[in-house]
């Protein structure tokens, strides 16, 4: 099976915002550019989830890069809270179908959240910002 490089972000890992994951993601990789995927995008706190729904009429809006190894994974699953216990996890790591500015499919890595979303206020347009 060919190892699949290709990371999508839609909150605190995008371009203007500035953590050390952040960063070093953009030392450890090629911007590709923006993109989306069908799905629903929630305010979490200071950071936003993302549901991944292929018939939703909803959109996640983010960013595609190209990993130039997949070390890097390591170290954002712990920025993300992945967990060996997938049922414990904040977010879940998972390849999803993403579209990039020319309508081309590309299958990506995304970090989607894996607690309860009732009580989360949606993001109606897909796009996360600093600010509500």
């Amino acid at each position: 099976m060919e190892k699949l490089y290709n990371l999508f972000t839609y909150g605190t890992l995008m371009q203007g915002f500035d953590n050390p994951y952040a960063r070093k993601l953009r030392l450890s990789s090629n911007y590709i550019g923006k993109g989306y995927f069908n799905g629903k995008l929630f305010r979490v706190e200071w950071y936003p989830g993302a549901l991944y729904e292929p018939d939703a009429p909803t959109r996640v809006h983010g960013e595609i890069y190209q990993l130039n190894s997949l070390e890097i994974l390591k170290e954002l699953d712990e920025y993300e809270d992945v967990l060996e216990d997938e049922a414990a996890s904040l977010y879940v790591r998972k390849v999803v179908p993403v579209r990039n500015s020319q309508e081309v499919v590309i299958d990506c890595w995304a970090y989607l959240y894996n607690q309860p979303v009732s009580d989360l206020p949606l993001i109606e347009e897909g796009y996360f910002k600093t600010k509500p």
